[in-house]
């Protein structure tokens, strides 16, 4: 007869705070001779085996003293005997000689340890035997090697899947851990991890090399509860070799319980250390630094809010070689291509299911994956419909009954579809899931990279893991956007994104490792300081970063100094404590620490010092000296006013001025849109400046800046300590300059003024506020009535009246519907307002999010209107231009031959009409042969009549120029030197810079131009491509998140002689040019006749 025997607990306490458990014999099957067996108060039988081992098993239990002592004693009911094998898995010890016995308990499992653990590589055991694998042999050695120098956090990057809970298991044993609490971040990985821990796992399989037969499985406590009193923690940990619990538990504990926790535990280990960290979890990872060895296992080493996790990275196992090794199977990609989200989803199910029928083990299952419990009611819906494969829900706001029976009919095989939100949860290992549909795609690398480590879980009877994905609209994170391309080898993306990931953590690292210092609680990768220094000049021929301490002398009682430096950048980072007094007394005895970051950077190339300090009051000259020599001289005004150079459109937003009364010297500042006229030469006459900042744009881009007389220098960025030593040295190329006259370059800056009338110039075009131009374009609805709601990508805005008079009207439409909405001007002088109203009865909202009344936002957040001089207005603040501007060369116009054009009719229509100036246009182009993509955007919301789109190599692009053609009409049948058939085009040119404002927005043109294609196919109507392919726009978008984007911009007109070219028309093309060049440095090309 042959019995299935439940485990041998030597320990198995239920405590008030959780569980303690110790396996001694885990569950095996036992042959013998099977006989029955009676006492007086109890019938059972006893299995005699072949070794002489008895055992005893009763329905329940035999009264004291009747108890058999010569083997061990089951209670628990038992089956038929008719049965071949009988499972007794369920029953429960009265009796056993391991129970309580001398291999019980912490200490005597961790004296086994000792010379107990071989490290022994799979490849070096004989067939059907179990050794590590290279991931976990490498890991391991590393772990080691870094504890035998060093006592700091440390992270070893493993994909999943690779094995990182056998590594820590591993590691509890080979180093003979007193005490180690383990975190992970969900309760069911809790029970998870507990489980592996108290079996050992791959370590006391039968089969395996790795232990010495004495070694002892480990006493583990698992924390369910949070401990009240550092007496309870004492109670519960001094009995455990290992203590599992989650990172929220244990953050929420009081500071008295998890400082104990940390004084009892040698180690702590964290698991799915990607995880974004609480503050609390923060705290409670504090208390361990600098006691207790601290090691995160992950498969990446970002967290899931995409910043850096603390600590070195010891060890790193590529994903590509958990590829090329087996350890993973490849990845199918399988896409659907939808704008329409309902038909997308509905798509999505259909393709799951199609792959469900396809699969010959029969095993496979779906996860379809969405973002939110609402959605998850949305999705099930749609696969309950399709009435195939059982489909089930699992999420956090079902009940763990409805849970749980969703899970065993997974399992079962009832169900082969599981919606859920956020990939079921760490501690739930089901590899027949083979199938991800992604319904709403992951936008954090971390967990892509976990799940993708789950789903390619290399199993013989499983087949091949599929992906599925709408990648019509992606609206992801830079680096997971390749994942989500037409047609991706995942296979090979997914290593990529990996590496390229690690990579650039280990980068910043090596930056950071550069720095020689300790920092214990503030890890430099957190530190960020604001963009603001002081700048000396030096003489020395090497500085002495060391001798800081002049400055830095921490002596007073309470007051600290931490100092790092990294020699090879010539950076020192002083992070100081100092005690000073409370602003509400003057009692000495009163006081607190005020913590004060200082940076310092020695530019060797051009013999400057740059120091940085968080209190901003100036004062370093004893740190200046100190480090460079009592010569360092601080440069002040007027030099450091040259960092305003290079900065085109400059426009002042804080002024201050010193102005001389006699003896006496008055400071006037002034902060707000009009403060640049205090820059007026009248008042120049009597004063200096004290205090400049002001937004520009510089080398394609825009920017901040602002300067003091005394020398300090700042921008509205904060940056990481590698990128504020980069904007340090950019300044100091100007500063250092002196062909820069710091007067010349304030001449030109722009000086906004309220006005209270419009002004006497034509409006040409209208930007959207950049409240809607900083999201992408599908972010932003504008509703036209109870019925007609359209994307901002179908909505043009524009001027009514190309006039210098009258109201300005702007109108806002789509293809079926507009409103027109007039600027009104309220009040007078210094109560000068403004305010958009409705002109005529249409109406309209927008939403982006919440939904609003499109003139209440208007007024809120005004446009931009743009005028042919140049000028510019925002609401009621009117910027005009204070330099001139050059006419457009009359040599630079390319005349053609319109010759069969029709030269008042603009647009080729679907229908494509020959004799129309766009179709003219876009022969021309097609002739040049330069173009991969040639498209008609032609329409309300057009980005420009004709895009056309190159790339700089088929194979490895760099480079992605778009071409922007906005064509226009003449308004007489002849060419001429018509002012008003320039002013509507030079408006639609202007507005092309609106694409570079950001990088969303310089791929959402791509998108854009989707959307549009989409629309008109699948409403049955002709296709605006005009040369190449909507798959290689989609591959083009794609690349766009990786490639520089470049545009430029042609107008055509030929209406415009090239011949009779008036100077008011070539005035206006001036003025284009100089505002395309001087904002995004784009270059423009005038067609004509």
């Amino acid at each position: 007869m042959r019995l299935s025997l439940p485990p041998v607990k030597g320990i198995d306490a239920k405590h008030r705070r959780g569980f303690i458990g110790q396996l001694i014999v885990p569950e095996r099957d036992v042959e013998g001779e099977w006989t029955r067996f009676v006492l007086p108060s109890a019938t059972g039988h006893r299995l005699t085996t072949a070794d002489g081992e008895v055992l005893y098993a009763f329905a329940k239990a035999p009264k004291d003293g009747q108890v058999p002592v010569d083997g061990a004693v089951l209670i628990g009911p038992v089956p038929d005997r008719s049965s071949e094998c009988i499972d007794l898995r369920a029953s429960k010890w009265l009796v056993h000689p391991a129970v309580g016995g001398p291999e019980t308990g912490a200490a005597r499992a961790r004296e086994t340890w000792l010379n107990g653990f071989r490290y022994v590589g799979e490849d070096e055991v004989t067939s059907g035997r179990i050794g590590l694998r290279r991931p976990q042999l490498g890991a391991l050695h590393a772990i080691h090697a870094h504890w035998s120098t060093s006592k700091d956090v440390a992270t070893v990057v493993m994909p999943t899947g690779t094995g990182k809970t056998e590594t820590m298991l591993a590691t509890l044993v080979s180093a003979r851990c007193v005490r180690v609490l383990v975190l992970v971040p969900t309760d069911a990985l809790r029970a998870q991890i507990a489980l592996k821990f108290f079996t050992l796992g791959i370590l006391k399989d039968p089969r395996s090399s790795l232990l010495q037969p004495g070694v002892v499985r480990p006493v583990v406590g698992m924390l369910t509860k949070m401990p009240a009193t550092p007496e309870e923690v004492e109670e519960f940990f001094r009995q455990c070799n290992v203590v599992v619990t989650t990172s929220a538990l244990a953050g929420r504990c009081s500071p008295e319980v998890q400082a104990r926790m940390a004084e009892l535990c040698s180690h702590l280990f964290i698991d799915e250390a990607h995880h974004a960290e609480a503050a609390t979890w923060k705290r409670f990872k504090s208390h361990f630094k600098g006691q207790s060895l601290i090691l995160q296992f992950t498969a990446t080493p970002f967290r899931e809010d995409g910043k850096p996790l603390d600590g070195k990275i010891i060890y790193v196992y590529p994903m590509r070689q958990a590829q090329s090794e087996g350890y993973f199977k490849p990845i199918r990609f399988s896409s659907v291509y939808a704008f329409n989200s309902a038909r997308a989803d509905r798509d999505i199910a259909e393709k799951a299911i199609e792959e469900l029928h396809a699969d010959t083990t029969g095993l496979h299952v779906v996860m379809a994956r969405v973002s939110t419990q609402a959605r998850a009611t949305e999705v099930h819906a749609i696969y309950e419909a399709l009435g195939q494969f059982n489909p089930v829900v699992i999420h956090s706001g079902l009940k763990e009954t409805e849970i749980d029976a969703a899970r065993t009919k997974l399992k079962s095989g009832e169900s082969r579809i599981v919606i859920c939100v956020d990939m079921l949860g760490e501690g739930f290992d089901m590899p027949e899931i083979k199938i991800a549909a992604f319904h709403d795609l992951r936008k954090s690398l971390a967990v892509t990279l976990q799940l993708a480590g789950r789903f390619t879980r290399a199993r013989d009877d499983l087949g091949e893991p599929v992906f599925i994905a709408n990648t019509a609209d992606v609206n992801l994170k830079e680096e997971l956007r390749a994942l989500y391309t037409q047609d991706p080898d995942w296979n090979l993306l997914l290593p990529h994104l990996s590496e390229g990931a690690i990579g650039q953590e280990l980068e910043a690292q090596r930056f950071i490792g550069g720095f020689v210092g300790q920092l214990d609680d503030i890890p430099l990768t957190e530190i960020q300081p604001a963009a603001s220094m002081v700048v000396y000049r030096t003489q020395c021929g090497n500085w002495s970063p060391n001798k800081y301490k002049v400055a830095f002398r921490g002596s007073n009682d309470g007051e600290q100094v931490h100092p790092i430096l990294n020699e090879a950048e010539r950076m020192l980072v002083v992070i100081a404590a100092r005690r000073q007094g409370v602003p509400w007394t003057d009692i000495a005895t009163v006081d607190g620490i005020a913590w004060e970051l200082c940076i310092a950077i020695w530019d060797q190339e051009r013999a400057l010092l740059y120091i940085h300090g968080s209190a901003n009051n100036g004062n370093y000259s004893d740190l200046a000296k100190a480090l460079c020599g009592d010569t360092v001289e601080l440069i002040k005004a007027p030099d450091v006013f040259r960092v305003f150079s290079g900065i085109n459109r400059l426009m002042l937003t804080n002024v201050g001025l010193d102005e001389q009364l006699g003896r006496q010297i008055r400071y006037t500042g002034r902060m707000g849109p009009d403060v640049g006229a205090l820059l007026a030469e009248a008042t120049l006459a009597t004063t200096t400046k004290a205090v400049l900042a002001g937004v520009g744009f510089e080398k394609g881009g825009p920017t901040s800046v602002g300067a003091g007389k005394r020398g300090r220098v700042w921008s509205n960025l904060r940056l990481r300590v590698d990128q504020f030593a980069a904007w340090c040295k950019n300044i100091g190329s100007k500063i250092d300059d002196p062909e820069i006259d710091p007067e010349h370059v304030l001449r030109g800056t722009l000086i906004p003024m309220l006005i209270d009338s419009r002004p006497t110039a034509v409006p040409v075009g209208v930007d959207w506020p950049a409240e809607i131009l900083d999201l992408v374009e599908s972010a932003t609805t504008i509703s036209f009535g109870a019925t007609i709601n359209q994307h901002l990508t179908y909505v043009s805005i524009e001027p009514r009246d190309y006039t210098d008079s009258g109201p300005i009207v702007l109108r806002v439409s789509c293809d079926q519907r507009e409103v027109q909405i007039r600027l009104n001007f309220i009040g007078r002088g210094k109560n000068a307002d403004f305010s958009f109203v409705y002109e005529g009865d249409g109406r309209a909202t927008i939403r982006r999010g919440a939904e609003q009344d499109l003139c209440d936002f208007l007024t809120e957040y005004p446009p931009t209107i743009w005028f042919a001089d140049g000028s510019r207005l925002d609401g009621n603040v009117l910027v005009q231009l204070r330099t001139d501007t050059a006419l457009y060369s009359r040599d630079r116009l390319v005349a053609w031959d319109w010759t069969n054009t029709d030269l008042t009719q603009e647009s080729q229509r679907e229908e494509r009409r020959t004799e129309s100036v766009q179709f003219r246009m876009i022969e021309h182009i097609k002739a040049e042969a330069r173009h991969e993509i040639l498209f008609d955007d032609d329409g309300k919301g057009e980005a420009a009549d004709i895009v056309g789109i190159s790339l700089d190599s088929l194979t490895l692009p760099k480079l992605i120029t778009v071409d922007l053609y906005h064509c226009k009409y003449s308004s007489a049948p002849e060419p001429g030197a018509r002012i008003g058939d320039m002013y509507e085009v030079c408006g639609q040119a202007q507005r092309s810079v609106l694409w570079m404002h950001n990088k969303d927005r310089r791929t959402d043109l791509f998108a854009h131009l989707l959307k549009r294609e989409a629309l008109r196919i699948e409403s049955g109507r002709a296709t605006r491509l005009e040369v190449g392919t909507r798959d290689r726009l989609i591959e083009i978008r794609d690349l766009s998140r990786t490639c520089r984007i470049a545009i430029r911009v042609f107008i055509v007109q030929p209406g415009l002689s090239k011949i009779q070219a008036a100077d008011h028309q070539l005035a206006v093309l001036g003025v284009t040019e100089k505002f395309l060049q001087e904002t995004y440095q784009v270059p423009l090309q005038v067609y004509c006749s």
